[in-house]
């Protein structure tokens, strides 16, 4: 299913499914102007086509102990195909790592990296960044605040007022 297919009615489904994934459905129908029935029709074809990936829920990191949030620049040593795959699988399992994006520019990619304290995250680098196989340079920025994070889309509903 691509954009142009979606209707009005599934951008304000997915609209309010991203505002508040546990919302009812009599509740999901009420705000968008529909009856339960279609409303979860449409919800199951937009989870079937992989517009709705999954559900998920956001947890406050420093409330579980996870007080450092740091951004992970690394260079791997050679842009060959059998060397990026090796580096990438080696990666994946890593649960420090909750992120990772391949770049344009001077680095090759963007990790985004969570550890218990400055320690913690000291001894991730010397002995799980610094390990991963083909890396040529690690460069770390501390998040010190963050003033805003989402992972709502932004696009817009035909018909709807505001942004």
């Amino acid at each position: 299913m691509s954009e142009t297919a979606l209707t009005p009615v599934d951008l304000a489904l997915l609209a309010q499914l991203q505002r508040n994934p546990r919302i009812s459905m009599a509740e999901l129908a009420e705000k968008t102007n529909s009856s339960v029935s279609p409303c979860w029709r449409r919800v199951k074809r937009l989870e079937e086509s992989k517009i709705i990936e999954g559900y998920g829920i956001s947890l406050n990191r420093k409330a579980l102990g996870f007080g450092i949030e740091a951004f992970v620049f690394v260079k791997i040593a050679s842009h060959s195909e059998e060397q990026a795959v090796q580096f990438e699988t080696a990666l994946k399992p890593v649960r420090n790592i909750l992120s990772c994006h391949i770049l344009s520019g001077q680095d090759d990619y963007l990790l985004r990296v969570v550890a218990r304290d400055i320690d913690d995250f000291a001894e991730f680098g010397r002995k799980v960044l610094a390990a991963l196989p083909h890396v040529r340079e690690v460069r770390s920025a501390f998040v010190l605040h963050t003033i805003k994070s989402s992972s709502e889309l932004p696009f817009d509903i035909p018909g709807a007022e505001g942004h």
